[in-house]
C-alpha cells in the first residue's frame, strides 16, 4: 500500500467520524467522493456481517428471496433503506410470507435488515404487460422527495418499461406516476433497469439490458419526466455499453458513480438465473466524462463481449450468480457494495439471496473490486463502520 495513499485514507476517517458523530456524514444516497479508498482502512469493531445477510424476522435472520438490492442512505435519520424486486417476505414478524411487489428494508448499520413498508401498497400498475412484474428499483433523493423508479416487464417481454413514484419518506407512502417511458417508445431495446442520479445539478437515468445498449439520458429537475420531452431525450440519448446480440455476455444493472472526478460504471454480465449454475457477475469501467467513453484498465470500451474490469465473480464453494448491485458508504466514507447470489452452502441454495462486500482500488487498475473478487460467504467480518455503534473509537 502506499504511504501516502494510506496516511490520506486515515486522515478522511478521523473527519468523517467527527462529522458523523455531528450529524453530517457523508451523502450516500448518490455515492460521490474525490477521496481514496484503502484497502487498509480503519474497520469496525462492533458491526460485523455474515453473508448471505438475510433480513430479520423476530430477531432472527430469516431466508427471504432477494434479487436486485438498492440502498440509500436517509441524511437525517442515518437509517438505511432497501430496495429491491418483488418478492414474498415475512410482514411485520409474521412467520407466513406474503407477495410484495415494492419490498423496503430498513436498517442502521447496512447488516441487521428488518422489512419496513411496501412502495405498491396502494398502487397495481397497469400500463405494461398482463401480470408484468415489478423488477430491479432504484431510489434518489431529488428536492425533499425520494424517487422511486422500476422496471415493469415479464420474461420474454417485447415492450417492457420504466415507472416512477415519489414520496416525502424513503418508505412512502408513495405518489405514483406510473410510466416514464416504453422501451418502444425511447428506442431501447429491453428498457429496464433504472439507474438515476444526479451531478453537477442534472438528474441522470442510466438503464438497459441484454439484447439492447446501455444509455444514458436526461430527466427534469424533479426528476419526474424526460427533460425536453420524448423526442428530444430518443434524439439525445447516448449508449455507453452493450450490443445487439440478445446473448448472456451482454450487460444490464447498469450503476454509475463518481470518484475522484472520476465515473465509474458498474454493470453485470453472465447468466443470472440459473441457480448453482449461474455466471452473473459484476464488471466496471470508468470514464472522465458522465456520457463516456467507459473503458476498462485494458483501454476497451463496453460495445462488446467479456469486457471490463471483474469487481465480483462467482465462486462454486461459496456465491454463484453475483451480481446486480448498489453500493452505499459507512461513516468512515468507505464503499460497500450490495448485490444478490445463489448461497452454494445455504438452505436455499436456488434462491437469489442478498450479499454485502466491502469495495477497494486495485492499485495496478485504477478500478473497484472486491477483495479476491469473490463473496465472502458464511464467515463473520467486520462490517461497515457506523460512528454511533463503535461508541467514538478509532484506532489510528
Amino acid at each position: 500500500m502506499n504511504k501516502t495513499i494510506l496516511t490520506k485514507s486515515l486522515s478522511l476517517a478521523f473527519v468523517l467520524l467527527v462529522s458523523s458523530l455531528s450529524g453530517c456524514g457523508p451523502n450516500v444516497s448518490n455515492p460521490d467522493s474525490s477521496e481514496v479508498v484503502s484497502s487498509e482502512m480503519v474497520v469496525s469493531k462492533n458491526n460485523n456481517y455474515v453473508n448471505p445477510t438475510y433480513p430479520l424476522v423476530n430477531d432472527q435472520k430469516e431466508p427471504t428471496y432477494l434479487a436486485d438490492p438498492y440502498v440509500i442512505r436517509d441524511e437525517e435519520s442515518s437509517i438505511y433503506y432497501m430496495y429491491g424486486t418483488q418478492t414474498e417476505v415475512n410482514v411485520n414478524d409474521s412467520l407466513v410470507k406474503y407477495f410484495v411487489r415494492g419490498p423496503v428494508f430498513e436498517s442502521i448499520d447496512l447488516v441487521n435488515w428488518r422489512y419496513k413498508s411496501n412502495v405498491f401498497a396502494d398502487y397495481v400498475p397497469n400500463w405494461g404487460k398482463s401480470s408484468a412484474g415489478v423488477w430491479a428499483p432504484t431510489v434518489v433523493k431529488i428536492g425533499n422527495y425520494y424517487n422511486f423508479y422500476y422496471s415493469l416487464s415479464i420474461g420474454g417481454d417485447d415492450n417492457p418499461g420504466i415507472g416512477v413514484a415519489r414520496s416525502l419518506t424513503p418508505y412512502g407512502p408513495f405518489e405514483h406516476y406510473g410510466k416514464l417511458f416504453s422501451s418502444n417508445e425511447i428506442g431501447v431495446t429491453n428498457s429496464i433497469d433504472p439507474h438515476v442520479f444526479i451531478d453537477d445539478g442534472k438528474v441522470y437515468m442510466v438503464f438497459g439490458s441484454y439484447g439492447g445498449l446501455i444509455t444514458l439520458l436526461e430527466l427534469t429537475s424533479d426528476g419526474l419526466g424526460l427533460k425536453g420531452g420524448l423526442e428530444e431525450q430518443v434524439q439525445n440519448k447516448v449508449a455507453l455499453g452493450g450490443y445487439s446480440t440478445y446473448e448472456m455476455n451482454n450487460y444490464e444493472g447498469a450503476m454509475i458513480i463518481k470518484y475522484d472526478s472520476q465515473y465509474f460504471l458498474f454493470l453485470s454480465t453472465g447468466t443470472c438465473c440459473s441457480g448453482a449454475q449461474s455466471t452473473y457477475n459484476v464488471v466496471v469501467a470508468k470514464s472522465n466524462n458522465v456520457a463516456g467513453p467507459y473503458l476498462d484498465s485494458h483501454g476497451r470500451d463496453l460495445f462488446g463481449p467479456k469486457r471490463g474490469d471483474q469487481v465480483v465473480v462467482p465462486s462454486l464453494s461459496g456465491a454463484m450468480g453475483v451480481g446486480h448491485n448498489g453500493i452505499a458508504q459507512d461513516d468512515l466514507g468507505e464503499y460497500w457494495i450490495i448485490y444478490h447470489g445463489f448461497d452454494t452452502q445455504g438452505v436455499k441454495p436456488d434462491w437469489r439471496v442478498t450479499y454485502l462486500d466491502r469495495l477497494s482500488i486495485n492499485e495496478e487498475t485504477g478500478m473497484f473490486e472486491v477483495k479476491g473478487k469473490k463473496a465472502s460467504n458464511h464467515v463473520e467480518l467486520p462490517g461497515p463502520y457506523i460512528a454511533s455503534l463503535e461508541e467514538g473509537l478509532l484506532s489510528v
